[in-house]
């Protein structure tokens, strides 16, 4: 968590300077990213907005998820 976390803070904000020429919407990326809910807070909201069978798969440790439900 701890190597990804950094990853996305320094690494990836230079990577996207290199490519776009703007450093700070990757750095808003990784923000972005932090703040999403993931997990069992991802699958209530699904619920609250009436999707059922809600189902997340962790990848990579973690680091992504796949989620699955139906409506």
């Amino acid at each position: 968590k701890q190597g990804y976390a950094f990853y996305t803070k320094y690494i990836l904000p230079t990577i996207g300077k290199v490519f776009s020429k703007d450093r700070s919407a990757y750095r808003y990326l990784s923000e972005s990213a932090s703040v999403f809910p993931h997990g069992k807070a991802f699958n209530n909201i699904l619920g609250e907005i009436g999707f059922i069978g809600m189902e997340n798969r962790p990848q990579t440790f973690g680091v992504a998820s796949i989620y699955i439900a139906s409506k």
